[in-house]
């Protein structure tokens, strides 16, 4: 093995800050060109898992089960109801329980969203509040092959309904579709440490703490009432570009979602020159497409319209090379869009998914 492969196995890890994730590129490739903002902007590009490290407070989960259909089916004053809702109960408080003690005693992998991708390129930093509640998935750093949207990671099996034998039950249909969390300290973490030392175990930098207020429970009606409540603080925390973690999974996925797109890119080249048609605009609005497309496929809540489209399109093309083709009025991106889904024509907001 040269000297030039040693360098790189022990540049090579389970994950990365941009930093690192840059040099190991840089070394990999032969190259010296890549820098944190370039691969940021390539991560948020192609849409990819990053995380950052968080430790030292709780999480407080909204939980989206699968549709019980069996549920509306049985006599609600019968005993086989008040069982389910008896499971249901228990596996939801194991679902908040179990990933917020783990964040707290050893620190978790938090997903960050596309809005705090976008906030991190653009500004340099982005936060985590009750404000967004966009953390979609966490991972245990024991355990960085886990699927970060599944909370069932954190459970014990016997903590899981799926597991439950039984050939005249719907246990197997109980189960966590989607989560999200947000930064807080229970009751409990106050009194154990007092707000103050509560607050210097922290790994992230509090920007703002505060009780939650009233509007903020009933927002909240579904969640653990165990976390929601007055005595609850919800927390603002900071991350920063230095924050930013990708696994080398990911990095992996990168390399090979930008070799493809050079192709892309050189093959549409030659074929709008064929047509005579104007390549570069062209290319823009292809890329407003994908970039589109992408942002829509994972608005799960269907809150995304055309006009908010147009403001993302806006900010992205406008730190590329295609900021020349944008037109004069945001609002005119829209006729550079295609397969818009019928809820961004709607208007008004889309209400939340019931809760159980």
């Amino acid at each position: 093995m040269g000297n030039k492969n040693i360098s790189l196995s022990f540049d090579t890890a389970e994950y990365y800050n941009l930093e690192e994730a840059s040099e190991y590129l840089n070394r990999k490739n032969k190259i010296e060109n890549i820098t944190q903002k370039k691969l940021l902007k390539k991560i948020y590009q192609f849409n990819l898992d990053v995380y950052c490290f968080g430790k030292g407070f709780s999480l407080m989960g909204t939980h989206y089960l699968n549709e019980l259909v069996f549920l509306e089916e049985l006599d609600k004053s019968g005993p086989d109801y008040d069982v389910y809702i008896g499971q249901i109960d228990n596996y939801l408080f194991n679902c908040d329980i179990r990933p917020s003690n783990a964040c707290k005693e050893y620190g978790l992998f938090l997903q960050l969203s596309n809005r705090m991708i976008s906030q991190l390129l653009f500004l340099g930093h982005t936060d985590i509040s009750d404000e967004w509640s966009d953390i979609e998935g966490l991972l245990p750093h024991s355990r960085l092959n886990a699927d970060p949207s599944n909370v069932e990671e954190f459970l014990n099996p016997s903590q899981i309904p799926s597991n439950y034998k039984g050939e005249d039950f719907y246990f197997n249909q109980i189960k966590v579709a989607q989560s999200t969390y947000k930064p807080i300290f229970s009751e409990e973490d106050i009194e154990d440490r007092g707000l103050q030392e509560a607050l210097k175990k922290i790994n992230l930098k509090v920007v703002e703490h505060h009780h939650l207020e009233d509007f903020q429970i009933a927002s909240y009606e579904g969640s653990n009432h165990y976390f929601n409540n007055e005595n609850t603080i919800s927390l603002t925390l900071e991350i920063t570009i230095d924050d930013i973690l990708i696994l080398h999974k990911d990095l992996e996925k990168l390399e090979e979602y930008i070799v493809e797109d050079v192709s892309l890119t050189e093959e549409t080249e030659q074929l709008f020159k064929k047509k005579g048609v104007s390549p570069k605009l062209s290319i823009a609005k292809l890329i407003a497409n994908v970039h589109a497309q992408s942002l829509w496929t994972n608005d799960h809540d269907q809150k995304i319209r055309i006009g908010e489209m147009c403001d993302h399109i806006w900010v992205y093309l406008l730190n590329t090379e295609y900021r020349t083709m944008l037109p004069e009025r945001r609002q005119s991106l829209k006729n550079w869009l295609n397969n818009i889904p019928e809820y961004a024509s709607q208007p008004g907001k889309t209400p939340k998914k019931n809760k159980i």
